[in-house]
């Protein structure tokens, strides 16, 4: 009665198991629509996008150094000053002759002004400026290319894993055709035992080998849902979600004008972006430099003075223009001057070593991917003479003119051939993925 109730218990957990996967919903996708979906969700690219937002932002606020700046306020002030008491009897037009009475003047009491004031600034010459403006510039350019560069790696890595989950399910459909061939010569195994023409260690021995086969079918599905679980959140999709990739693997074909590519292209986004950088750390140079120069600016204000709040009593204006001129601020100027050349020094040599680090991968990726395409063709071709052998192995063990273990070595061998075929055709896809990257390209679209 207990063996009866520890069974069902366990049939209905497996229902239930079997109830929630069910209920798992599969999407089917092409890889194009994964790279779309990756390119629209994915979290760095949308880092990239906030810091081209930060960027254009600062450039934004560099328009200062062309447009004049505007201030509005409202200024009480109260004094017994004699000096400006008087000041503020003038400039709310309240004066009188009685004011000038040497005791008021001297002992004039306290005295209340609202000053109401407009005041305008107008940059007219800010050579500091001006370039800071010419390196938030470069700034945004860098961001750009940085944005376009982050979409592309992402539109890759979502390529490789799409095509990882392709190749576990290719993986599945291998292990599930060789534990047909091992149930079969187990079968063929059985009856030849009953017909005592193999020992039972040769029957043992293909259930042996039709176990190994099915914990391989087990260990592929894990990889199936690996796979899946990484595309999916990589997606940004619901790890409920079940992903089914519809394109078939085929056989990539890099066109030759690729491989015949010997020069890393300075177009590429990345480089680019190190480009745009040089230069913004340049204007940045030469920014620190214009603050050793003169700034001229005009200025432009109207005041109203009154003895109420906002009152509009007594008004005046004033214009002009300020040059000022630095001479010296203890050695800051010349330290940022300093600080701002390092920086593009740094920014160049930034460059040249991305520059290098390009060519040398592509240079290694060119002659790998050579090694790899015919890596590919011989293990097809070790398939076929796998697949001719084991054929040959099997109808004369069905016959009882072979032995069990040759069967089932040919077996093996043959899953083996054909997970080596897997592999080298991941080997040549991450190589041809490699060179997309490389050349800023789509290869595999």
């Amino acid at each position: 009665m207990y063996k009866v109730l520890v069974w069902a218990v366990l049939l209905m957990g497996a229902q239930n198991g079997w109830a929630r996967q069910e209920t798992r919903e599969v999407l089917k996708l092409s890889m194009e629509d994964a790279v779309k979906q990756a390119v629209e969700s994915n979290w760095q690219v949308q880092k990239a996008n906030q810091n081209l937002g930060i960027a254009t932002s600062e450039l934004r606020s560099s328009n200062a150094v062309f447009l004049p700046s505007v201030n509005l306020s409202e200024t009480y002030a109260t004094t017994t000053d004699p000096l400006s008491a008087f000041g503020f009897k003038l400039q709310q037009q309240i004066a009188s002759t009685s004011d000038f009475n040497p005791e008021v003047l001297n002992d004039p009491g306290a005295v209340d002004n609202f000053k109401t004031r407009i005041y305008a600034e107008q940059p007219i010459i800010n050579l500091d400026g001006i370039n800071a403006r010419k390196a938030a510039s470069a700034g945004v350019q860098a961001s750009e290319f940085n944005l376009r560069w982050t979409r592309s790696q992402i539109a890759l890595q979502a390529k490789n894993l799409y095509f990882q989950l392709q190749l576990a399910h290719e993986k599945k459909k291998v292990a599930e055709s060789a534990l047909q061939a091992a149930e079969a010569n187990y079968k063929v195994a059985n009856d030849l035992f009953d017909q005592d023409l193999i020992h039972k260690a040769d029957l043992l021995s293909a259930e042996l080998r039709m176990t190994e086969v099915q914990s391989e079918r087990i260990a592929t599905e894990n990889q199936i849902n690996d796979g899946n679980a990484v595309l999916t959140h990589f997606l940004g999709l619901d790890r409920s979600m079940t992903i089914f990739p519809i394109d078939p693997i085929a056989n990539m074909e890099v066109p030759k004008e690729y491989l015949k590519m010997t020069e890393i292209s300075t177009g590429r986004s990345d480089l680019q972006a190190l480009s745009s950088q040089v230069m913004a750390t340049d204007q940045l140079v030469k920014s620190a430099r214009g603050g050793l120069l003169p700034r001229l600016n005009a200025f432009a204000s109207y005041e109203w003075n009154d003895q109420s709040l906002f009152g509009t009593n007594a008004n005046n204006y004033m214009l002009g223009a300020k040059l000022e001129w630095d001479i010296f601020k203890g050695g800051k100027n010349l330290a940022k001057i300093q600080k701002a050349t390092y920086q593009r020094n740094l920014a160049e040599i930034n460059y040249q070593e991305k520059l290098s680090d390009g060519q040398r991968e592509l240079d290694r990726t060119r002659a790998n991917l050579i090694l790899a395409k015919k890596q590919v063709e011989l293990a097809e071709l070790a398939i076929k003479q796998a697949e001719e052998t084991y054929k040959v192995r099997a109808d004369r063990f069905e016959e009882g003119l072979e032995r069990t273990s040759d069967v089932l070595l040919a077996e093996s061998d043959l899953l083996a051939k054909k997970i080596n075929h897997l592999q080298s055709m991941n080997r040549f896809q991450q190589l041809v993925f490699n060179l997309e990257m490389l050349l800023e390209q789509e290869l595999t679209l």
